[in-house]
């Protein structure tokens, strides 16, 4: 019984002490991965047909106050959706768009900045599966899905597509579209 006692006043606060450490730094390490993502959640891609010109068109949407780097813009089929999967040996330059940066806000893309031959096409000539791969601020790296997954990457994509054969660097820039919505 004297051990018991003794174990328990000399080791309990060391006990307790290890406890408490153990949740400071997993409630940090939880904190800190859902800072990273809520960044990330702002930044979307998605199709349209701009009706004052009658082209296709895409929008990416950056809602933070920093930009997002080495942007790649994946379109494919109608239907298929676009996943890490996606990013393959056959993936073609056609099938890809890149800017090296985008700043805050919402962009509207001429769709023709990414030349999309030989896909089944969506309803009015557009293609309705965009998929985005880009760098945040901080480093991190981010692919959202056409199905609005995001996932956070733990290769560098960049080296990845440009080593391809089929995608060759210096990448140009999409073309952003030089008149407004207003």
């Amino acid at each position: 019984m004297q051990i018991s006692v003794s174990f328990i006043k000399d080791y309990l606060p060391a006990i307790i002490s290890v406890i408490t450490v153990g949740f400071l730094i997993l409630n940090s390490w939880i904190g800190f991965n859902k800072n990273v993502a809520s960044y990330a959640s702002n930044i979307t891609v998605w199709d349209a047909i701009d009706r004052i010109y009658n082209e296709s068109v895409f929008y990416i949407n950056v809602g933070n106050t920093t930009p997002i780097y080495n942007v790649f813009v994946i379109r494919g089929r109608r239907g298929v959706t676009l996943n890490t999967d996606s990013i393959n040996k056959n993936l073609q330059r056609d099938d890809v768009g890149y800017s090296r940066l985008i700043i805050p806000g919402q962009h509207k893309y001429k769709a023709g900045s990414i030349i999309f031959k030989g896909m089944e096409m969506g309803k009015g000539g557009l293609p309705e599966e965009y998929a985005i791969l880009f760098t945040d601020s901080s480093g991190h790296k981010w692919f959202r899905g056409s199905d609005g997954k995001l996932i956070e990457l733990n290769y560098d994509y960049f080296r990845k597509l440009t080593a391809m054969s089929n995608l060759t660097a210096p990448l140009g820039d999409m073309t952003i579209t030089i008149y407004s919505d207003k």
